[in-house]
């Protein structure tokens, strides 16, 4: 039984309403939407084409749903990717069934958070509010310039709510006659409501959190590219260049809001940046008037936005902000393979008679926990076949959950509710991203035995940290054999050794342990007696002794749990005493599986590099061990010793090569590559052996590897022998690792570098 902490984070579903190239009345039809949505000013509006963008735009902001206003169906690749999560045009209006009232058909309405503002503040205020309703000059392309600036009711599909009626009552706004190219007033407008009671999660990206956009707003990509860089979670105000310096006012306001500091010697300032239709020498000309205003200094952009952009080391353009309303945390209990269900946090706004399905929202589920049961797997890599496999986790609601950057997303549509969870199997994960990659995933022999030792143990982290020790390891290659045995102090001869071996090892260095902790229990520097303990305690090794029959005179092992005061031969049964004399040496034999021969062996590398990652990752990572790979195109088949999965704000997959004190060959280097090729989101690869470096032979090939473009990890005793590697790294550039690819580059200049 295990304690598992579900941490939910309740926010407005997020809609991407895809519309065709230059449609601007499908555009302004996804504007009058969202300006009815809960979260509307969030939701970005995606032109069908060019696909580059449109996919960048999707990879950016993760939308739990599209909203198909092409007027066409969407195309495979889109219609595949979002199955069950597309409001198509027959459901953008739903028409109740007894009263024949049409209603928005999907998401969460502004009308119950209208109620709660009047409610709440508007019924106590005498006269008008702050809330404004701009009717625009009909001045041709103004209209719809207001529109995507401050929202608008004009271009609603047929539905019998007047929202604009509901806004002017609820609110008591006044109405505001906007001329041509003039700044909008500032009141709340339509759109700022539907970012009511919402919180933004910044990330960090290259574009300014307060953006100046010099754009033509009369071109359609202008506006949709406005819109999208303000449904990151910016302030942006739209300035048209025909008209620049009208709009001072509204520069000035976003230039001082977006001057503030940072970190103590870092400002930040508003960016002025460049619409694609706007020409550089327009757009100078603009810049250098702003610049005359003596606002600091802002920096010129003139290349677009590019949304989704995944780049090594680099923090990207421009991030999209996570929104939440409202979290909460709560316990469910693991079992037996079954988890309690938990209270999902209830909408704000929403009475508990709300009807039934008639709003709709998101909770992201964050499950934490299941340290000591690693064969069930919490976090998922977001990819379409895991997807599949992890939408199981939520019991009876599988097709209204998702895999969202964030972790599991379940679409809600009753204001009170539970969610059942249950534990999806981390084999079943590993399989279905080895599917991702067109791998048939099947667990080999060695790894069932490296599995069961762990579990033997009791745990990765915590109790297999014996076999950092190179003596132990030295002994179990020796007790492996059935009829080897060891003494006491033949066991502290060898790990206490400090002589060189055939493989030019000693098996004692006190730099690589000094820190290392056995027990909890432990008050002292590690030492044999204590290594001697955690082998008996962990049934690693198990006492007997050896005794001489007096009637048949066989000599043979007794396990201590065959005699007391007498023992009985094995041989001819003879009943006879112990004798317990000077002449009685306890001796010791492997235990359990330990016993197999080559279990151990083969077994123990593979447990040192998945405990190195284990802790590297803070424990937040899967793995499997000694995976059968088959080639679902070519039928070929390959063998890894492990594969781990690391998670962090994405995840990041580690394939893993263990040798002992053999060479890597040409045909395993290669053969791992193959693998790593197959993967849209490349893996690393991890060599790892119990030498205490590698031959020139072996660092040629790895090298390769590296200079070939691949994410190699290359790992020696110096590395998984210690606790820590903080004085193994102290000298390299990155001396206290905190990802992969910095643990991949100091391994490599360490380890394999000319």
């Amino acid at each position: 039984m295990e304690t598992i902490h579900v941490r939910q984070r309740l926010r407005p579903s997020r809609y991407a309403f895809i519309v065709g190239q230059e449609d601007l009345n499908g555009a302004l039809q996804a504007v009058s939407l969202n300006t009815i949505l809960w979260g509307g000013i969030y939701n970005p509006i995606l032109p069908l084409r060019p696909e580059e963008e449109r996919d960048g735009l999707l990879k950016a902001f993760d939308p739990d749903f599209l909203v198909n206003l092409t007027g066409t169906d969407l195309p495979p690749e889109l219609a595949d990717q979002y199955r069950w999560h597309i409001v198509g045009p027959e459901d953008v209006v739903e028409t109740d069934d007894i009263t024949g009232r049409r209603r928005l058909g999907f998401g969460f309405n502004i009308l119950p958070i209208i109620q709660n503002i009047h409610e709440r503040e508007v019924r106590f205020v005498a006269g008008p509010t702050r809330a404004v309703v701009v009717q625009p000059e009909r001045a041709r392309n103004w209209p719809e310039f207001v529109a995507f600036v401050c929202g608008s009711f004009g271009w609603l599909p047929a539905i019998d709510i007047d929202f604009e009626r509901a806004f002017k009552d609820g609110l008591r706004a006044e109405e505001a006659q906007l001329p041509n190219l003039t700044p909008p007033p500032g009141g709340y407008l339509p759109l700022d409501l539907t970012g009511y009671g919402l919180q933004l999660l910044d990330r960090p990206a290259n574009f300014s959190s307060h953006i100046i956009y010099i754009g033509d707003h009369r071109s359609f990509t202008d506006l949709v590219e406005f819109w999208n860089i303000r449904a990151t979670g910016r302030i942006v105000v739209f300035v048209p260049i025909v008209a620049y310096q009208n709009f001072e006012h509204s520069i000035r306001a976003v230039a001082t809001e977006g001057r503030y500091r940072i970190y103590q010697q870092i400002e930040n300032h508003a960016d002025l940046q460049k619409g694609p239709c706007v020409s550089e020498a327009r757009f100078k000309e603009a810049c250098d008037w702003v610049n005359t205003l003596g606002l600091g200094p802002l920096a010129m952009r003139c290349w677009r936005p590019r949304f989704g952009l995944q780049i090594e080391h680099y923090l990207g353009d421009i991030d999209v902000a996570e929104i939440s309303a409202k979290e909460g945390e709560e316990i469910s209990i693991l079992q037996d393979g079954q988890m309690t269900p938990v209270k999902a946090v209830s909408p704000p706004y929403l009475e508990d008679r709300a009807p039934c399905q008639e709003f709709s929202w998101s909770v992201e589920v964050r499950i934490i926990g299941g340290y000591t049961q690693p064969e069930y797997m919490f976090s998922f890599p977001k990819e379409p076949e895991v997807e599949a496999v992890a939408q199981h986790a939520v019991i009876g609601a599988s097709s209204r959950a998702r895999l969202g950057c964030r972790g599991l997303v379940v679409h809600q549509g009753m204001p009170w509710s539970t969610i059942a969870l249950s534990p999806v199997r981390t084999a079943e994960v590993f399989q279905a991203l080895f599917r991702q990659a067109g791998l048939r995933a099947e667990p080999s022999e060695p790894g069932r035995y490296a599995e069961q030792i762990i579990k033997k143990m009791g745990s990765l982290h915590y109790d297999c940290r014996i076999f950092k020790i190179c003596g132990v390891r030295k002994i179990l290659d020796h007790l492996g054999s059935r009829d080897n045995k060891l003494t006491k102090g033949n066991m502290n001869d060898i790990v206490m050794k400090k002589e060189p071996d055939e493989y030019d090892q000693i098996n004692w260095r006190k730099e690589l342990y000094e820190d290392l902790t056995l027990s909890y229990r432990q008050n002292r520097q590690l030492d044999f007696g204590l290594i001697f303990d955690v082998l008996l305690e962990k049934r690693v090794i198990r006492p007997g002794a050896t005794f001489e029959c007096r009637s048949c005179f066989k000599k043979d092992w007794y396990h201590v749990s065959e005699f007391a005061e007498e023992y009985t031969c094995r041989f001819c049964f003879t009943r006879q005493p112990v004798k317990f004399g000077s002449s009685l040496e306890w001796q010791y034999k492997a235990d359990g599986l330990f016993q197999i021969p080559d279990s151990a062996q083969g077994s123990v590398g593979v447990i040192l590099s998945l405990w190195r990652f284990e802790e590297f990752v803070h424990r937040q990572g899967r793995y499997v061990i000694s995976q059968k790979l088959i080639a679902e195109d070519t039928g070929k088949e390959y063998e890894i010793d492990y594969a781990y999965l690391g998670f962090n704000t994405s995840y990041e997959l580690v394939l893993g090569e263990v040798g002992r004190f053999n060479d890597f060959t040409n045909k395993e280097v290669t053969k791992i590559a193959e693998i790593a090729d197959r993967f849209r989101r490349k893996p690393y690869i991890a060599f790892s052996t119990l030498k205490d470096s590698y031959s020139d032979e072996e660092k040629r090939r790895i090298r390769t590897l590296v200079d070939r473009g691949y994410r190699v990890i290359a790992l020696t005793r110096e590395e998984l022998d210690p606790y820590f590697l903080h004085k193994r790294f102290r000298e390299l550039a990155r001396p206290h690792p905190v990802s992969l690819d910095d643990l991949s580059k100091n391994t490599i200049a360490l380890n394999v570098a000319r």
